[in-house]
């Protein structure tokens, strides 16, 4: 040790820590000294100390009823109910909600705040797992309004809108407010519309693999060969035989030929002037069948028909236009055959078009569904575009008014019923407006509805629909901004001529 440290004065050092807990034990037991002093005075007091009587039970608190006497031992329980009795027993919990992604549609009437839907979204998360919606309803109730909102606002947000046949030219300003090209079709008209278009070529096949020109071409002769059939199924109301499917198959590949030596695309002329140099063929059967379908074909130049498809397409189709609607209103009075014919070539051409993976995402909308469903052509193309709709990026719309228009596809366990009924069962988004009570057992037994449900569906406000997907209802107050009022006003031909006719009689 160095003299210095040596000298050094010793300093204390006062341990705060070792007092700190000195301290705690002496309170401690000074606590215990106390508590054990009142013990022993207490013990020898008499019965009564004063006013106040000596407490003569234990721990715990005095055994009396209501006393909560051992209220250290309670234990919380749930209470073990069903869903739609706790449901019905706390009516003021919020159900369910799909969350704030998607667009705004409107407001939840179970108080789940704003009900937001986005098909595409909803799709990736796994609730629903086909992309087609049914939407019933009376008519008058709103759901006409949906579908118009719905449309619009994924145009706004940046989807694509196609019409495949407009009845009664109502989505025709909806259109063209988006920005969009409507095409009108129907007699002196002007406009046609090749059936036979090739269409719009993807750049991969099914397989995601690059589309070569081989696999091109097979499918454009595939797209082709099932409108013809279509076309005439719906004007002979039955099927080919074997020898017309053969005879139109190589009328198809001759008129093409014809079509390429002019430099332009093959058409339904085409197509007939193949049958009609068939009628002479050696074998009997083949000229006999070329017979009967060229003069099949020959309704689709003539008549009521002439004009529209019987020419290659004058009308354009804008791929990246926002939205496009072929307005086929100026048919009303027209045969049953001549609709369902355009029906079928509107409805063909405009998939031809859109169907295709580099097209974007899509919503296709069928108005006055119950006259699609009607026709077996328009039947089979739709049940084809409900299974490839995920592939194609497309979402499908049908509008009904009741369940039970579904039966017009055919009788009860026909091909055509049971085709129907697969749009029914491949659509997991259904939207039900207010139904009459002739419709509710139909739309309860078919749709599987709950008490509650069926309930709701009598009393429903227009503009209040009732929403299925994913396992679970919400019952949606559609909102609409003025500019959309005024828009979709589908009344508007009505009370025009209601004030024309006061008008008239004052």
């Amino acid at each position: 040790m160095s003299p210095t440290t040596k000298n050094r004065p010793k300093i204390e050092v006062f341990d705060f820590y070792q007092a700190n807990r000195e301290g705690k034990r002496a309170s401690i037991t000074s606590t215990r000294q106390v508590i054990k002093a009142l013990k022993a005075a207490q013990d020898q007091s008499p019965e009564t100390t004063g006013d106040f009587p000596r407490p003569t039970w234990g721990r715990g608190g005095q055994r009396r009823p209501r006393s909560l006497h051992g209220i250290g031992i309670l234990r919380t329980r749930g209470v073990p109910t069903t869903a739609h009795t706790g449901a019905t027993a706390y009516p003021y919990v919020a159900g369910t909600s799909l969350g704030a992604d998607g667009l705004y549609i409107g407001r939840d009437l179970n108080g789940g705040g704003a009900f937001c839907f986005d098909p595409w979204q909803l799709y990736e998360r796994g609730i629903i797992s086909g992309m087609s919606m049914i939407l019933f309803g009376q008519v008058g109730v709103g759901k006409s309004s949906l579908a118009k909102s719905f449309a619009v606002r994924l145009v706004q947000a940046g989807r694509k809108l196609s019409v495949a046949s407009d009845k009664k030219g109502e989505w025709t300003r909806v259109v063209h407010a988006l920005g969009g090209s409507v095409i009108q079709v129907g007699p002196g008209m002007g406009t046609r519309i090749n059936p036979l278009d090739p269409g719009t070529r993807p750049s991969l096949n099914a397989q995601g693999e690059p589309l070569s020109d081989e696999g091109w071409a097979m499918t454009v002769r595939t797209r082709r060969m099932a409108i013809l059939v279509t076309l005439v199924r719906i004007l002979t109301n039955r099927e080919l035989s074997p020898a017309e499917h053969h005879v139109l198959s190589m009328a198809l590949d001759t008129g093409v030929q014809a079509a390429q030596t002019r430099g332009g695309i093959v058409i339904i002329p085409d197509v007939i002037d193949a049958l009609e140099a068939a009628k002479d063929h050696p074998d009997r059967l083949v000229a006999e069948a070329s017979s009967v379908m060229a003069m099949t074909l020959h309704r689709m130049t003539t008549g009521d028909l002439a004009g529209m498809f019987d020419g290659e397409t004058t009308a354009h189709f804008a791929a990246d236009a926002p939205a496009t609607s072929i307005d086929t209103s100026a048919l009303q009075g027209a045969s049953p055959e001549a609709v369902r014919v355009v029906n079928a070539c509107s409805g063909a051409w405009t998939e031809a078009m859109v169907t295709t993976s580099d097209g974007g995402q899509r919503i296709v909308v069928y108005e006055e569904g119950w006259d699609n469903i009607s026709s077996e052509a328009d039947l089979r193309r739709m049940v084809e575009s409900w299974k490839l709709a995920r592939a194609y990026g497309i979402f499908n719309v049908l509008i009904l008014h009741k369940i039970a228009d579904l039966d017009m596809a055919g009788d009860r366990g026909s091909k055509m019923a049971a085709m129907a009924k697969s749009l029914l069962a491949d659509a997991d988004v259904k939207v039900i407006y207010r139904q009459d009570r002739s419709a509710l057992r139909v739309t309860t037994d078919e749709l599987e509805l709950s008490d509650r449900e069926r309930s709701l569906l009598k009393y429903l406000d227009e503009g209040v629909g009732l929403w299925r997907l994913g396992g679970s209802s919400f019952q949606v107050k559609n909102d609409l901004t003025r500019v959309e009022l005024g828009l979709f006003n589908t009344d508007e031909r009505l009370v025009t001529a209601t004030a024309t006719e006061r008008q008239a009689r004052a």
